[in-house]
């Protein structure tokens, strides 16, 4: 035999205490290698199954590493470091087949030997890695085997003794034989073989030492198969038998230490025959004579049972709670939990039971592993109660250790992965159904696991919001139900979560559908994207648009910023709306806000041409500014002119007129007030009127270089003045007419103007050069044609 040693590499830290050590060998010519992983603390390496051999191992470490250490890539193994909060992770990702090997103390130095180890205290582990087993023996070969003896170097050996200390002959060790036998029958629920394997031991050997055991699994197995009605037993026997069979045992072997276990047989044989004294006899004996032994424990079970069966149940829970408190045994603590629990649920006391039950999966959840059947069918009891924590509890008992084809485990995982959905353990119902349609791809139970998972999705923690995206519209698409419904609410709230407002409106049609379906409050989400849009809208000085959407979308007003909104009523037309939505704010209590909203109310009633409503507001906002000490607006004084003009009020608007001059005199604006007035002073001939406001229009234009009413306003002045007989001033506004940049036929006028001006005052060379200038411009004009005429004169 050969080997080969190689150190491959080796990693170690003094801060971390950590040591790797990969040692590669060859056995008769067979590689393979070790990796060790070491520690000062406890260190828990897990695996983590892959395809068909392929594993991973994990070992976690409860400190980080301060110094950095880089992966390694090998031949056999891959090593990387991880770092997660405050732990540290190694990764083995084995090439080749592999086994994880926990290193412990040295068997000397343990006072027990034992098969279970508690992997989790180990502080050493070890990895083999191989492509092939270099520890396999060699292939046995067909030959004669010729065995050599060492007969000086045998120890002494004796074999089995009996009761007085002497050894047992080879011939009395055949009913040993017969007793393992008859024991492994009876674990294997192979009670009729029990039955009558033990008579015929007994016949075979009358004397042997067994025969008390021999009898008792005799009255177990009679018990039993009765219980569990099974025919070969049901039929030949009944309980009678035990009775009577089991005081035989009594008289026959009065010191044995199973005599509580007979009694207990006999009790509850008594009790299945309705034999209630002869049942409490034996269980007086019990109490009195065995308190503290398990079979006592059970016979009380077994009398409770029957008390709760003939509606003593307050007297029956009392006595599984003496049980409960008192047995020192687990599995019969166990036993009355369940029975105390299961009694609970039938009184409709939900948390009671589930405390019962808790107990059980805290202090001996193995105990349900006795009878999966029996504990089976108790954990649907448990969630036909809406006991789905507890049941799912159970459940994952019962599924540790079940093989992918044992009865009824299908059912078993597609119900706890249902449970887990129902209790709420979301991470745990997704682990289960995704292992259910991973093991049973063709089950019976695909298409309710598969629904489940879906359903499940809404209820997991997932952040990638294109697949959230992806996953709601398969799931609209697949499911016309609660499920799909639920897509539709849960795809819109993503929407929302996004800004992605118009996409909500597209969904306007399936929303309102489910609406209508389950009668929720899904428009909630329309209106919530319309809301928003309309605030973008205002933001963006989009006036149109968010209008629309109120008016699409049938939005309450009053939730928006009621300033911007009023603004955009009125910028769209909507002077009515503009109207209802000031008026109701005219009496605030807040002087200050009654006056703008004063002033926004005589807008919408100006806008609608109500003029005489409007002038009446506006004197209530001129006599309410005073009392407060402020300017009413301009906008709001010109609307009020504007109003008494149409009303033709013309003394009143003059008294505006006067207000807007005197609360901002320099403003150009003012001119539309004043061009106003001009206007009606040319109507009415009232050239004295008509010069005063000319004058101001001419003076505010010239001091803001922007000429919005000239000509009309010279040229009305001019006209006033000449019939004011004042030719020399109405000359000096002509001049400075034609200075101006007004149109030329406008200006043709403004020359002739001069021209007969000047004429007036005897400048008739003046005169000439402004009819020749007026000839000159290349426009077809009347006033052009009085110039030519003119020039005749001359």
């Amino acid at each position: 035999m050969k080997k080969i040693l190689l150190l491959l590499f080796f990693i170690a830290t003094q801060l971390f205490s950590l040591t790797i050590v990969l040692n590669s060998a060859k056995e008769n010519g067979t590689a393979y290698a070790i990796l060790h992983i070491e520690d000062t603390q406890s260190v828990d390496c897990q695996i983590v199954p892959q395809d068909l051999d392929k594993k991973i191992y994990l070992c976690k470490f409860n400190k980080i590493v301060k110094t950095p250490i880089s992966a390694k890539k090998m031949s056999l193994v891959n090593i990387d470091f991880l770092e997660k909060e405050k732990e540290f992770y190694i990764r083995i990702e084995p090439k080749v087949k592999s086994k994880l090997i926990p290193v412990g103390n040295a068997l000397y130095a343990n006072k027990e030997v034992t098969g279970k180890q508690n992997k989790k205290n180990f502080k050493h582990w070890s990895i083999l890695l191989y492509e092939k087993s270099p520890f396999l023996q060699d292939e046995e070969r067909d030959s004669i085997d010729f065995p050599i003896m060492y007969s000086k170097n045998l120890k002494p050996y004796i074999g089995a003794l009996d009761l007085n200390g002497a050894p047992i002959s080879y011939a009395q060790s055949k009913d040993i034989r017969l007793y393992l036998r008859l024991k492994k029958s009876y674990k294997q629920k192979k009670y009729r073989d029990v039955v009558e394997d033990s008579i015929d031991a007994i016949k075979k050997f009358p004397q042997t030492i067994f025969k008390s055991e021999f009898l008792l699994y005799r009255l177990k197995a009679l018990d039993k198969g009765m219980e569990e009605n099974e025919s070969d037993i049901a039929v030949k026997f009944d309980s009678n038998d035990i009775v009577r069979e089991g005081k035989v045992w009594i008289k026959s072997f009065p010191s044995d230490n199973n005599i509580p276990e007979v009694i207990m047989l006999i009790a509850k044989a008594y009790l299945k025959m309705g034999f209630k004294s002869d049942a409490n006899y034996f269980m007086d004996i019990l109490i009195s004579e065995h308190e503290d032994s398990p079979f006592t424990k059970k016979a009380i079970l077994v009398f409770a049972d029957s008390l709760y069966n003939s509606r003593k149940k307050d007297k029956a829970i009392k006595l599984y709670q003496d049980v409960l408190y008192s047995a020192k045994d687990l599995d019969i603590a166990a036993e009355a939990a369940i029975r105390l629990s299961n009694s609970e649920m039938n009184r409709g006391k939900i948390d009671s039971a589930r405390e019962y039950l808790v107990k059980v999966l805290d202090a001996n959840k193995e105990y349900l592993l006795k009878d999966r059947v029996a504990s089976f069918k108790f954990a649907k009891k448990l969630a036909s109660k809406n006991l789905y924590d507890v049941a799912s509890k159970v459940a994952d008992v019962l599924l540790d250790g079940l093989k992918k084809t044992d009865e009824n485990r299908e059912a078993l995982l597609r119900d706890s992965g249902l449970w887990h959905t129902k209790a709420n353990n979301i991470k745990e119902a997704y682990a289960r159904l995704q292992q259910y349609l991973k093991e049973y791809k063709n089950g019976d139970f695909v298409k309710e696991v598969q629904t489940s998972l879906d359903e499940l999705f809404f209820e997991l923690n997932e952040t990638n919001e294109t697949k959230l995206a992806n996953y709601y519209d398969t799931l609209i698409k697949k499911y016309k139900n609660k499920i799909g419904d639920k897509a539709v609410v849960e795809k819109a709230k993503l929407f929302l979560s996004q800004k992605k407002y118009k996409d909500v409106l597209k969904m306007q049609n399936m929303l309102e559908y489910v609406s209508e379906k389950n009668a929720t409050t899904t428009n909630k989400f329309v209106q919530s994207a319309a809301d928003a849009l309309v605030k973008l809208s205002i933001k963006k000085d989009e006036c149109m648009q968010a209008v629309n959407y109120i008016e699409t979308y049938k939005l309450d007003i009053e939730t928006f910023d009621k300033a911007n909104i009023f603004n955009c009523l009125i910028r769209t037309s909507r002077f009515e709306k503009a109207k209802k939505l000031s008026e109701k704010y005219i009496k605030e209590s807040n002087l200050n806000k009654r006056v703008t909203w004063l002033e926004r109310y005589l807008l919408s009633q100006y806008k609608l041409n109500k003029y005489a409503s409007a002038v009446d507001v506006g004197d209530d906002i001129i006599s309410l500014s005073k009392s407060l000490k402020i300017k009413p607006k301009n906008k709001t004084l010109q609307m009020i002119f504007f109003s008494l003009m149409k009303l033709e009020k013309l003394e009143k608007a003059i008294e505006i007129a006067k207000l807007i001059e005197k609360n901002s005199p320099n403003e150009l604006n003012n001119s539309d007030v004043f061009i106003e007035i001009v206007k009606k002073a040319v109507d009415d001939r009232n050239d004295l009127l008509l010069k005063e406001y000319a004058n101001k229009i001419i003076a505010l234009q010239k001091k803001h270089n922007s000429y919005v009413h000239t000509p009309i306003v010279e040229l009305s002045l001019i006209g006033a003045l000449q019939r004011l007989e004042k030719p020399k001033e109405a000359l000096g506004i002509a001049k400075s007419l034609l200075n101006k940049n007004i149109a030329l036929k406008d200006k043709t006028r403004a020359y002739y103007n001069a021209g007969e001006l000047s004429m007036k005052l005897k400048q008739n060379e003046e005169a000439k050069k402004y009819f020749k200038q007026c000839a000159d411009i290349k426009v077809k004009s009347s006033w052009k044609d009085i110039c030519e005429q003119n020039l005749k004169l001359f």
